[in-house]
């Protein structure tokens, strides 16, 4: 099952953190690599704090519909059981006027016999 909430997230940050390297680019020509190279450790530091977010808030989003999933489970199944209750109460209802009019056939025949 392909999980479209942290896909959504990810390019989220992965758009915000190329963005970042795009403007780090245009600067190093003017900064020395050293200090670049210190500038793309602390990029590289925060994405992975972004990426644990991200799996955290997934997680949560993924409880939620999980139970929304079974809470909707659960009040298809009550619908379907108290349909079928109506539907026995009525059946039942129906079954026992047509014996009581095939048990009078019997006993005017047995009368007229």
């Amino acid at each position: 099952m392909i999980n479209y909430n942290k896909n959504k997230l990810i390019n989220q940050a992965l758009d915000k953190y190329y963005e970042t390297f795009s403007i780090t680019l245009d600067t190093a020509d003017f900064v020395p690599e050293k200090y670049n190279k210190k500038i793309i450790k602390y990029i590289f530091k925060n994405m992975k704090k972004a990426f644990k977010r991200l799996d955290k808030e997934d997680r949560k989003f993924q409880r939620k519909f999980r139970k929304n999933i079974k809470l909707k489970e659960k009040e298809q199944k009550k619908l379907l059981k108290s349909k079928s209750k109506k539907k026995g109460f009525f059946s039942k209802l129906f079954r026992r006027k047509n014996k009581k009019v095939g048990e009078k056939t019997n006993a005017d025949s047995n009368k007229n016999s």
